[in-house]
C-alpha cells in the first residue's frame, strides 16, 4: 500500500462550494466538486507508490490528475505537453513510468503501454510488463530542469519541500479566498506550478487558460472573470508594458515577475503606469532546485532598490561565497549566491536508479549565480557561473542544446547573446538553418531565437576545441 500525503485535500476541502477553477468555456468547477473528480481519478491507479508521468497543461485534466496523485503519494513528472515523441520516447525508456497520462493518441505507437482508464480527453496509459521501481518514501515530484529540450535530469522534489515554499508564498504575497489569478504561465513551469499551488492551498479562484498574453481572448477572460493578480516573465512584461499603455484590466491588483532579470528601463516604465493605476509590482527570484522561489522585492522598494532580487522569503536565508569557499561580509563584494531553507529540493535524479535517493542537499543549494549584497541587505545578480540561459523566462542548458545537434554529427558551440537570443556557431554554414530548424522543430524553442555564426579560427585553442 502507499501512503496519502493529502496534500490539497485537508485544504481544498475547506472552501466547498467557493469557485476553484474556472474553464475556458465559462465553467465553473467548485472545490467540492474538484475533489470529487480527484477521489474518482484515484480510484483508476493500484493502491501502491508508482511512477507517473503527466504530460501537462493548464487544463482541467492536468489539474485534478496533479491532484490525485500527489494527494495518493505517487512520484509525479511533470512533463510539457508538446514534448517531441522521440524525447519522450527516451525519457520514458530512462525512467520506466508504470503510469502516463496524456492528451488522446499521443502515445497510439507505443506498443509496451495500454490503455488503463481516461478522464475527458486525457487517458492514462499503463504500462503492460511493469518494471517495479524503488521509489524513495519522501520523494514527490519529479520537475524538469531545463526547458522542453527533453533533458533525462529532473530536480527532485518532497512533500515538505512543496509545503515550506507554497505557504511561504502565500504569507508574503498575502494571498486569500478572495484572489482570482490566470494561468499566464506554463504548468510544468516551476513558477506557473507555484502560481496553481498557491492559489488552491488558499481557496482562491483560478482562471485556466492556454492563450497566450498577446491574444485578445486571454484579456478578455482576465476582464470577464475580474482577475486581480497575473504572473509573469521579463518577456511578459515587455508585452504587459504596451498593453497596459492603452488598456489596463480595472480588476488588477498585482502582478508578480521571476524567470530572469528584467531591463531596468522596463521596470520604470512599468512603475510609472503602475503608480497611476495603484498596481503592485513584486519581483522575484527562484528556481526549480528550490521548489520556486527563494527570495522577493517588496513593492515599496521596486524604485528604490530597482534590478534587487530583493530579500529571502521567510525560512530562507542568503550568503555570498568567494572563490576559496569563504563567506563574503563585505557590502558590494561579488561572489556566488547560495541559499538555505527547507524548500531545497532533494538533489537531481538522471535515471530511475535516482528515484530511490535520500536528501543530498540538506537544504543547502548553490544557485550558480554571481550576486552581491548591499549595506541594506538587499541582494543584486550580475552574472553566471555555469551554461544556463532564460529564453523567455523558461532556463535552457546550452550543453544540452549542442548534444543534440551533437548526436547528429553537427559539431556547434552556443553563446548566450542577450535578450532571449542565443548566438549558434557552426564550422560550416552549410545547412545550418535546416540544422536550426531541426533543433527549433525538437525543443519547441522558437527558430528565430538562434543567431547563426561561423566559427572561425580565433574560437579555437591549441587543441581545435571550441572556445568563444
Amino acid at each position: 500500500m502507499y501512503q496519502k500525503t493529502n496534500f490539497f485535500y485537508n485544504q481544498l476541502k475547506k472552501h466547498k462550494k467557493k469557485k476553484a477553477l474556472i474553464l475556458e468555456n465559462g465553467k465553473i468547477i467548485t472545490y467540492e466538486n474538484l475533489l470529487k473528480k480527484t477521489k474518482l481519478l484515484s480510484k483508476s491507479i493500484n493502491k501502491k507508490k508508482t511512477l507517473v508521468f503527466l504530460l501537462g497543461q493548464n487544463n482541467l485534466e492536468t489539474i485534478t490528475a496533479y491532484i490525485s496523485f500527489v494527494d495518493d503519494g505517487h512520484v509525479v513528472a511533470l512533463i510539457d505537453y508538446r514534448i517531441n515523441i522521440t524525447l519522450l520516447k527516451n525519457l520514458i525508456e530512462i525512467y520506466k513510468p508504470r503510469i502516463i497520462f496524456c492528451e488522446r493518441n499521443k502515445l497510439k505507437y507505443f506498443t509496451q503501454y495500454k490503455k488503463k482508464f481516461s478522464f475527458k480527453n486525457y487517458i492514462g496509459y499503463e504500462k503492460k510488463f511493469n518494471y517495479e521501481l524503488s521509489l524513495h518514501k519522501d520523494l514527490m515530484l519529479l520537475l524538469s530542469t531545463s526547458g522542453s529540450t527533453g533533458s533525462p535530469k529532473f530536480v527532485r522534489l518532497s512533500y515538505l519541500n512543496l509545503m515550506n515554499n507554497t505557504k511561504s508564498i502565500i504569507k508574503y504575497l498575502n494571498i486569500s479566498s478572495k484572489d482570482t489569478s490566470i494561468t499566464s504561465l506554463p504548468f510544468t513551469y516551476v513558477y506557473g506550478l507555484s502560481v496553481i499551488n498557491t492559489h488552491l492551498l488558499s481557496g482562491s479562484s483560478i482562471v485556466l487558460s492556454n492563450r497566450s498574453i498577446t491574444e485578445k481572448k486571454f484579456w478578455m477572460s482576465v476582464n470577464k472573470h475580474k482577475v486581480n493578480n497575473i504572473a509573469g516573465v521579463p518577456y511578459s512584461y515587455s508585452i504587459f508594458e504596451r498593453f497596459f499603455k492603452r488598456n489596463i484590466p480595472k480588476s488588477l491588483k498585482y502582478t508578480t515577475q521571476a524567470g530572469g532579470k528584467m531591463n531596468n528601463k522596463l521596470i520604470k516604465n512599468l512603475l510609472q503606469i503602475y503608480s497611476k493605476n495603484k498596481i503592485r509590482l513584486i519581483q522575484m527570484y527562484g528556481a526549480a532546485e528550490a521548489t520556486a522561489r527563494m527570495s522577493y522585492l517588496k513593492y515599496e522598494f521596486a524604485k528604490k532598490k530597482i534590478g534587487s532580487i530583493g530579500k529571502p522569503i521567510p525560512g530562507g536565508k542568503f550568503q555570498i561565497i568567494s572563490n576559496k569557499e569563504k563567506v563574503v561580509n563585505t557590502f558590494n563584494k561579488k561572489g556566488e549566491l547560495v541559499y538555505r531553507g527547507k524548500n531545497v529540493s532533494m538533489g537531481y535524479a538522471s535515471n530511475y536508479k535516482d528515484l530511490s535517493l535520500p536528501d543530498l542537499n540538506h537544504g543547502f543549494l548553490k544557485t550558480g549565480d554571481i550576486a552581491y549584497k548591499d549595506k541594506d541587505g538587499f541582494y543584486y545578480i550580475v552574472g553566471r557561473k555555469n551554461r544556463y540561459v532564460k529564453i523567455f523566462g523558461i532556463r535552457v542548458d546550452l550543453s544540452e542544446l549542442e548534444d543534440i545537434l551533437f548526436k547528429k554529427g553537427i559539431d556547434t558551440i552556443m553563446k548566450d547573446a542577450g535578450e532571449n537570443k542565443i548566438d549558434i556557431y557552426f564550422k560550416s554554414l552549410l545547412n545550418s538553418q535546416n540544422h536550426v530548424n531541426f533543433l527549433s522543430e525538437i525543443t519547441n524553442i522558437n527558430k528565430n531565437v538562434f543567431v547563426i555564426k561561423k566559427l572561425k579560427k580565433k574560437n579555437l585553442n591549441k587543441n581545435y576545441k571550441f572556445k568563444i
